[in-house]
């Protein structure tokens, strides 16, 4: 890895599936669970210095799991103070018709700007993010180096995010 960010990043998009599905369980909320590994993700970068992490998975972990037990409180203590009922604060609420449009639209867009990126490049992303392959599992596949696998997903993530935020 050529930095901590690079570690921190290539660990947690390995983990990011176990992660999400662990936080879904929890929370019984997808958006939530979404919002939760965001945190986690931001709150180890801000740690700094992974590599003095013995088990970088299973910090992310504990991490997540202080989270929900965050989450948890926040919501008794906002049901408590309003006087509401804690069912009405824990149910996930259904997305408004305009933002699902409006979500729809951003993903035909992120389609296309995947279809743009150089062969290689997006092969290798889509292994990754489609077939949910390791990063060894596709060197191994494509008969390259892990680092260049971790390389082409680093620039695919870049070249999505620019086009992504230009659009």
């Amino acid at each position: 890895m050529s930095s901590p960010t690079a570690l921190t990043e290539s660990t947690f998009l390995d983990t990011r599936k176990s992660l999400l599905q662990w936080l879904t369980r929890r929370l019984g909320c997808g958006h939530t669970a979404e919002d939760l590994a965001q945190e986690t993700y931001l709150r180890v970068i801000q740690q700094g210095a992974p590599e003095t992490i013995g088990d970088l998975r299973a910090y992310l972990f504990r991490i997540a799991s202080n989270l929900v037990i965050d989450h948890w409180r926040q919501t008794t203590v906002r049901a408590n103070a309003d006087g509401e009922s804690l069912e009405e604060d824990l149910i996930c609420p259904k997305p408004a018709p305009d933002r699902i449009a409006e979500a729809s639209q951003q993903l035909d867009l992120l389609r296309h700007f995947i279809a743009e990126l150089p062969p290689q490049c997006r092969r290798i992303f889509l292994m990754h993010k489609v077939q949910q392959l390791s990063h060894v599992e596709i060197a191994e596949q494509l008969a390259i180096s892990p680092r260049t696998v971790e390389t082409q997903i680093r620039k695919a993530l870049m070249i999505l995010r620019d086009r992504m935020r230009a659009a």
